[in-house]
Parts: C-alpha cells; sequence; structure tokens
C-alpha cells in the first residue's frame, strides 16, 4: 500500500515535481505581493497561511506519491458516496458566508467539502469509463455514464457554486471526448445544450445571471457588475512588458483590483510582472499539463491513464477559466487558479491529486494487477 524502496526514488518524476515546485513558488510570491498594504506598510497574514499550506501540500504530495494509487481507487465507491453525505451535510449545516453555503466548520477550523470532493470524484472516473474498448460512445451510453455525475453536480449548485458544479460537468465532459462520442450523440447533445439554456437561465440566482451580462459588456454597470473586470483589465493593461515590480502594482495594492489574492491573482501577477510573467505562468501549467498527458500516454495501466487525463483536465479547465475571467474573455464564476490562487482547501486539493500523479508516474515497473 505504502512503498518506500529504491525503484520508487529512481522513478520518482523529478519534471513534474519540478514544475509543481515552480507553480507553488510563483503563487507564493503573488498572494506576498497580494498580502501588502502600501498605506500601512504592513502585510495581512495571507502569506503566511499559504505558506504553511503549501507545506502541508507538499507533504500530502510526497505521501500520496509513495501510495500505490490502486487502493485508493478499490475504495472509489465508498469514497463517492461518504463525500455525498458531506455535501448534503453542508446545504443543513453549513457556514454561510458572501450569500452562499459552501463551508463547513470543525474545530475552529473552515474548509470547503467541495473541494476535497473533487479528489472523489477524479478517483471515479476509473470506474465510469471502464470500457476503453476503441468503440464510441452512443447516446444510452453516455446517458448511464451521467448518472454518477448528476449528484454532486446538483448538490453544489445548490450551494450554490456554479464555478465547482461545471468544473464536475467539464472533467466528465472532457474524459467522455477522449473515450470517444458517435457523431450523432454529439449533435444531438449540442442541440440538446441549445434548447435546455433558457431553463437554465431562469435557475440562475441574480448575481450569477448579472456575471454574464457583465461577460457580454462589463461597461453597462462600471462601478457594480462590471466593476471586478474593469478594472481586472486596466491593471493587466498596465503591467506592459515587464511589469511594474513586486510590491508596485497600483490598481491591486490601492485596492481597485478586488479578490487580488483570490479569483484575480492572474491580474495582479500580470500588473507586477507583466506580460513576461504572464506568458510565464502560462507556459508553466502547459508544461505541467503536458508532462500529465505525456505520463499518460506512457502508461500502460488503464486506470493510471484516466486518472491523469481526469487531473489533467481539472488542472486546465480551472486555470483556462480563472485567466479568462481575468482578461474578460469569460464570465466570472469564482474558480481559483490550481497552486496559485490564496486558500487551503484548494491548494491541498490539488497537491494530493498530483501526489496520486506522480504515484502513476512512479510505477511504470509495475504490472496492472500490481497493488503493493
Amino acid at each position: 500500500m505504502f512503498q518506500v524502496d529504491k525503484r520508487l526514488f529512481k522513478n520518482f518524476d523529478v519534471y513534474l515535481s519540478g514544475v509543481i515546485l515552480s507553480i507553488l513558488l510563483y503563487g507564493f510570491i503573488a498572494v506576498y505581493s497580494a498580502s501588502y498594504d502600501p498605506t500601512s506598510n504592513k502585510f495581512s497574514t495571507f502569506y503566511i497561511k499559504q505558506l504553511y499550506w503549501a507545506l502541508i501540500g507538499i507533504s500530502f504530495y510526497i505521501f500520496f506519491s509513495f501510495f500505490n494509487y490502486k487502493h485508493l481507487i478499490k475504495w472509489n465507491v465508498i469514497f463517492y458516496i461518504l463525500g455525498l453525505v458531506i455535501l448534503a451535510l453542508v446545504l443543513v449545516i453549513g457556514h454561510i458566508g458572501m450569500g452562499a453555503q459552501r463551508w463547513i466548520n470543525i474545530g475552529g477550523f473552515r474548509f470547503q467539502p467541495s473541494e476535497f470532493f473533487k479528489i472523489v470524484f477524479i478517483l471515479m472516473m476509473p470506474k465510469i469509463y471502464n470500457d476503453f474498448d476503441g468503440n464510441k460512445l452512443g447516446l444510452m451510453d453516455v446517458i448511464k455514464k451521467f448518472w454518477l455525475v448528476l449528484p454532486p453536480f446538483i448538490l453544489v449548485f445548490l450551494q450554490p457554486d456554479l464555478g465547482t458544479a461545471m468544473v464536475f460537468l467539464a472533467v466528465w465532459g472532457i474524459l467522455l471526448l477522449f473515450r470517444g462520442v458517435k457523431t450523432k450523440t454529439l449533435i444531438f447533445f449540442l442541440i440538446l445544450s441549445v434548447v435546455i439554456t433558457p431553463v437554465m437561465w431562469n435557475k440562475l440566482h441574480d448575481y450569477q445571471r448579472e456575471r454574464v451580462l457583465t461577460f457580454l459588456n462589463p461597461e453597462s454597470d462600471p462601478y457594480g457588475a462590471g466593476y471586478h473586470v474593469i478594472q481586472s483589465k486596466i491593471a493587466i493593461g498596465s503591467g506592459g512588458i515587464t511589469g511594474k515590480g513586486l510590491l508596485k502594482g497600483t490598481q491591486s495594492h490601492l485596492k481597485f483590483l478586488p479578490e487580488r489574492h483570490t479569483d484575480f491573482i492572474f491580474a495582479l501577477i500580470n500588473e507586477e510582472f507583466g506580460f513576461l510573467g504572464g506568458v510565464l505562468m502560462i507556459g508553466l501549467f502547459g508544461f505541467l499539463i503536458f508532462r500529465l498527458l505525456y505520463v499518460a500516454q506512457k502508461t500502460k495501466e488503464f486506470s493510471g491513464r484516466i486518472l491523469l487525463v481526469a487531473i489533467a483536465s481539472l488542472i486546465f479547465f480551472q486555470f483556462f477559466v480563472n485567466a479568462g475571467m481575468t482578461l474578460g474573455l469569460l464570465p466570472v464564476v469564482g474558480i481559483p487558479m490550481p497552486l496559485v490562487s490564496y486558500g487551503g482547501s484548494a491548494l491541498i486539493t490539488f497537491m494530493t491529486l498530483l501526489g496520486i500523479a506522480n504515484s502513476i508516474s512512479i510505477r511504470k515497473f509495475d504490472s496492472p494487477g500490481d497493488v503493493r
């Protein structure tokens, strides 16, 4: 189950680990900058907490690297059921803040179950896509594969947390395309999505509809719903090619840019480190996703391949949406940037998933049935 031997050290993925540590360091520098208040010349405790969570995340990464991922897959149904129970409890006893009920308080520690459920959801992917026989999926096949996605989607949507709910759909959908779908089936679902869009629109909360309308025309309400996006684009544009320098972002530190340590941290990075700093961040995430898919291509074990593609899909979707909304290319949906945005639940979740990815990478010598 948990192994530490010469073979594992020999196969430890230094490329994967190196890019993860690079993104963590870059993110910590950004959170450190976001913690600075030039009016008082003091720092908030955000960066200190982020450092603690990063160290905890690294320990999770190392632990799950040496933990055989196949044991986690064996218990995935149990994890899934327990996860759904906790998500349901959030709606009953969860902490309410900023108009949402997404957190649970335990012993003075507040955590977000929907973030940790991402691990459970990823572990369920080999069960959902356990029939990789080369044949493309038809309509009924797709419907059968959707039933495990629907419960967490509904429970998270009701919190309400549309961003995280969409993450579940996105990962499932990307893996569906990876698995292969018949053309007729794909056309059917495209038409269906157009038909049900008005229904989903009516089910959204007022602030969620406002975000979509703001995305289409942020200047229509520059001091209200469009304020976030407008200030984000100003911050990014003002950074130029090389940026204003660490702790010198005026939009960020004069508090024009909201949520600069969480949802809009990519805007802070572009303001202080410029276009080159933004490209560097994109390049690091590009290499991370490439490495995950490269290992997925090399591994012969089916479950491991599915897990790696699922983890890569999750990271790609969250990074793409977070960067896109700061640039005004996508609606603001409150999705943090993986490994970069401030927050303990998300950071530990991604480090755990990447530890599982490393566990797959370093066990290339195992036979498919080997679960030592």
